[in-house]
């Protein structure tokens, strides 16, 4: 199996690849230590399993992830992220990885991992299945597990997030590598799927429903390093508005 290792430590990603190396049946092809990098190589070195971090530099993991699945679509994703927020680890789950780990667990179910995705099966370590865990439900249909974006096609969702994280349409098109034309179709697909009218009340909706990424104002900044001061003004306001009415 050809792995490639996404990780922001460096000293993380050499300890795993050594780990690795040692099961034989594994070989490395190579690391990146963001996103960005992470695109690049799968281009390049068509790995059959790609470890990644969600807590990554610069852009959102789930994101992230379902870009890595869009550029290789037989490759498999394996989360082992420091990551425990409830929202974003059902939001990985969702968005298509095979398999989902904490940093938490042992060698013992990262190898139980590798094994069941070379099944062809998807794995969620054991810890996270526990009830009251983040994870306990998301095996089942996410129609039926309260997924509120559960109508939405991939492509929507990852239009969704970005809306809401404060992308204009041109800067979804250049984010996602699409025409601005197919953004609006894409926006007004939402739009009706959502019994909604405006990138407002996509903000709205996300802030309700506690859809991740779910990122007001404050977060915003941090994702597009302050670009969301120029380009979500309208949802920082309907944050607060938002906010206001639930006080």
């Amino acid at each position: 199996m050809r792995v490639l290792l996404v990780d922001d430590q460096r000293l993380f990603r050499e300890g795993l690849g050594a780990l690795l190396r040692g099961w034989g049946e594994v070989e490395i092809v190579g690391d990146a230590a963001s996103a960005r990098e992470a695109y690049e190589l799968v281009r390049r070195l068509h790995p059959d399993l790609v470890m990644m971090e969600l807590l990554l530099p610069g852009v959102d993991g789930v994101s992230a992830a379902r870009e890595i699945r869009r550029l290789r679509q037989d490759c498999k994703v394996l989360v082992l992220t420091g990551c425990k927020e409830r929202r974003v680890l059902q939001a990985a789950w969702l968005s298509g990885i095979d398999a989902c780990l904490t940093k938490d667990e042992s060698v013992d179910t990262l190898r139980a991992a590798v094994a069941s995705l070379g099944a062809g099966r998807r794995y969620v370590a054991p810890a996270l299945r526990r009830t009251g865990s983040a994870l306990r439900v998301m095996d089942e249909d996410p129609r039926q597990n309260g997924d509120p974006l559960a109508q939405l096609s991939l492509r929507e969702r990852e239009v969704f997030d970005l809306v809401v994280r404060g992308f204009t349409t041109k800067a979804v098109a250049q984010e996602l590598c699409i025409s601005a034309k197919t953004v609006e179709t894409h926006r007004a697909h939402i739009n009706e799927k959502l019994a909604v009218h405006c990138s407002a009340d996509l903000v709205r909706y996300a802030f309700r429903n506690g859809v991740p990424p779910s990122s007001a104002a404050n977060s915003a900044d941090e994702q597009l390093g302050g670009r969301a001061n120029r380009l979500a003004t309208p949802q920082r306001q309907a944050f607060r508005d938002q906010r206001k009415d639930e006080r």
